[in-house]
């Protein structure tokens, strides 16, 4: 294929001037880039890749609509995900492997009790009290990093605090 002077550029998709919409775009590209990233990267995180692609792509489409390759921004989006997510994965792989939890024949009574009795309560309620317990954090910086409001940091502990009191009571029964 060869262009000639005012010709739109051949490419490995031509619909490119005709994409008016990203669902359009999605229908056109999603399948094949998926399945071409799926070769360089675990097929799943591909996908992954490219559906926050093209969510991204969505968010900015009066922008992203207006280049000369939508699919390039697309697929350049998914590939940059892809790789940050392999050095992300690295790094975190790194750091724990330095990192070992104390065993349990390290911990005392005490704190083996502790940590059954936090093991116990609900994930956002366990993960609000060590936070504020055992991080020394402030609630207002609690409902920051959990994405909720210090009101709800607040009643998390309260509950926290009444099935752990709870507990203990049944324990020493």
């Amino acid at each position: 294929m060869s262009n000639q002077p005012g010709e739109p550029l051949a490419c490995v998709n031509c619909i490119m001037h005709e994409v008016l919409t990203v669902d359009a775009l999605f229908h056109a590209e999603y399948a094949r880039l998926v399945r071409v990233l799926g070769v360089a990267f675990d097929p799943a995180d591909a996908a992954d890749a490219v559906q926050e692609a093209f969510i991204a792509a969505d968010r900015r489409w009066h922008v992203v609509s207006a280049y000369a390759d939508p699919a390039g921004w697309v697929r350049r989006v998914a590939v940059n995900r892809l790789l940050n997510g392999r050095r992300n994965r690295r790094r975190r792989a790194q750091i724990l492997s330095g990192v070992r939890p104390l065993a349990d024949v390290d911990l005392s009574a005490e704190l083996l009790d502790l940590r059954r009795s936090l093991a116990a309560l609900p994930a956002r309620m366990r993960v609000t009290a060590t936070l504020f317990y055992l991080a020394d954090l402030p609630v207002d910086q609690i409902a920051e990093q959990m994405g909720i409001s210090a009101n709800t940091v607040k009643s998390n502990l309260h509950d926290a605090r009444n099935r752990l009191r709870h507990e203990r009571s049944e324990h020493s029964q």
